[in-house]
């Protein structure tokens, strides 16, 4: 009597899914180790400390109201560059020398010719992402205890962030109650936002914000920062080259690798990770 068991054809998709990841990591890090994509970003960050002539002090303000801001400049500044601001654009408020106040407005508020090398960022993907697939993986995220907001308060340099909204991981949580937050910058178009949204959940998802409380995944905080960024940047790839969106993937963690304690960063943590993001992204099946 044979009792070996047999693969279930559910267990060997899971199998060859797996199998499939691993190449597709493993090649995107033997890639970024070979690039160096800091070189790309030199025109755009001569560009914005060119254009901003701020003091010290002056530059704390901007980043206190305007996290992640970039470039700054007055409507005529921007004016004489070729760009407007926009109607409904919130402005910053600086201290004027030898008067009052200036209000000067952030890259993100405004539109029209192109900023040197600007879609070379790290942060901007391109694809086709359907309003569906943004709202389902949003839809996703709220069974695990996410709650996803978008804020105008945001510079061009910051596209999202992810936190815990409770101290107290002991504590079971109520009904619906949320336990995480992702927070992603509306000024961005609708690639970038995904590929961000799907980063910020990979960091939750990867353990980088704490543990869930249904064991889903463990509290993995103390991990370096650019272990974290490069688990969740994984994840991202991942996601967004399933779903048709390219990024950069490659240029950040090219940057990120030497410095990662590679003896932490987890391919579990990432494949489940991506597997949680992605999984319920596509409407089900009828």
């Amino acid at each position: 009597m044979n009792n070996k068991k047999k693969t279930t054809p559910q267990k060997k998709n899971r199998l060859l899914h797996f199998e499939d990841c691993a190449s597709a990591i493993d090649q995107l890090f033997k890639k970024s180790l070979e690039e160096n994509g800091a070189a790309a970003f030199n025109e755009f960050w001569d560009f914005t400390r060119k254009f901003n002539h701020l003091s010290v002090y002056n530059t704390m303000l901007v980043m206190v109201q305007r996290p992640g801001a970039t470039a700054v400049g007055t409507r005529k500044q921007w004016l004489d560059i070729g760009r407007v601001v926009q109607p409904d654009a919130v402005p910053i408020v600086i201290l004027q020398p030898f008067g009052p106040v200036l209000f000067v407005f952030e890259l993100g508020d405004t539109e029209g010719e192109p900023v040197p090398a600007q879609d070379m960022s790290t942060l901007f993907a391109k694809g086709i992402p359907t309003e569906k697939l943004w709202e389902n993986t949003i839809k996703a995220a709220e069974n695990y205890s996410v709650v996803v907001e978008e804020s105008k308060q945001h510079g061009m340099d910051l596209a999202g962030t992810a936190a815990r909204l409770t101290d107290f991981p002991s504590v079971e949580p109520k009904k619906k109650e949320k336990r995480f937050r992702v927070r992603i910058n509306v000024n961005h178009d609708l690639p970038t936002r995904f590929a961000t949204l799907a980063h910020e959940l990979g960091h939750i998802y990867c353990g980088h914000v704490g543990g869930d409380l249904k064991g889903r995944w463990p509290n993995r905080f103390r991990l370096t920062s650019e272990t974290c960024e490069l688990e969740a940047e994984a994840v991202a790839w991942l996601v967004c080259q399933r779903n048709g969106i390219t990024t950069r993937s490659k240029e950040y963690l090219s940057s990120l690798i030497p410095r990662a304690n590679h003896e932490d960063v987890s391919m579990y943590a990432i494949f489940e990770a991506a597997n949680r993001v992605e999984s319920r992204t596509a409407p089900k099946k009828k």
